[in-house]
């Protein structure tokens, strides 16, 4: 099972795995405290227990053992749940067109915290939509898009698509025989028939302003 840590957690975790990883044992508790600047032993204490309980780390010895093993959840084969009410900020990183094709814009601009469920511990960031290409799928201008980090996409996948001129635009992706077809969501547009696209992320959801 899935949990998006709080960030202290995830920080601790993320020390664990390199120090096991460069050591092949566990750091004591008085390691992760002096690390993270922190006076009371009780408290780290209950960061690994809350790690332990969620399944990131087992401990095999007792409280100050550096028998520790770091779980990889990726081999659960289960649904990803969450922790309510938790959060993860991304990066606003610029714009990308849902009509003719723009210059990409990377340039990070500023930070939205947006729920967990909807990153679900992927590597994502930001963009703000501008045209009205992608009506159809309800993306209108000003709308922001959630997009994960990929260079893969499959047919139907609402992706962030960098044409050969380096210019990007955000449409539906459809492989064909012999081109990719970049499929707007607007009866006003016709589709873009490349040989050549780099996919730099697909779309997993909306931010919109009312």
């Amino acid at each position: 099972m899935t949990v998006i840590l709080p960030k202290k957690k995830q920080q601790i975790l993320d020390y664990l795995k390199s120090y096991v990883n460069d050591r092949g044992y566990a750091p004591t508790l008085s390691d992760v405290a002096k690390k993270f600047k922190v006076s009371s032993l009780a408290t780290i204490h209950e960061h690994m227990a809350f790690l332990e309980k969620q399944g990131f780390i087992k401990r095999t010895g007792n409280i100050q053992s550096r028998e520790l093993e770091i779980v990889d959840r990726r081999d659960n084969n289960v649904e990803p749940t969450f922790l309510e009410g938790s959060m993860h900020a991304l990066p606003l990183v610029g714009l990308i067109t849902a009509g003719e094709p723009i210059e990409a814009v990377e340039n990070r601009e500023a930070e939205i915290a947006v729920p967990a469920e909807i990153t679900r511990g992927r590597q994502c960031y930001i963009l703000k939509v501008r045209g009205d290409s992608m009506v159809e799928s309800l993306i209108s201008d000003g709308d922001l898009v959630i997009v994960e980090k990929t260079e893969y996409a499959k047919n139907g996948d609402m992706v962030v698509a960098v044409l050969d001129d380096g210019t990007a635009t955000l449409k539906k992706f459809y492989k064909e025989k012999n081109f990719v077809r970049l499929q707007p969501a607007n009866a006003k547009y016709q589709p873009l028939m490349v040989e050549n696209v780099i996919i730099r992320g697909r779309v997993v959801g909306i931010i919109r302003k009312y």
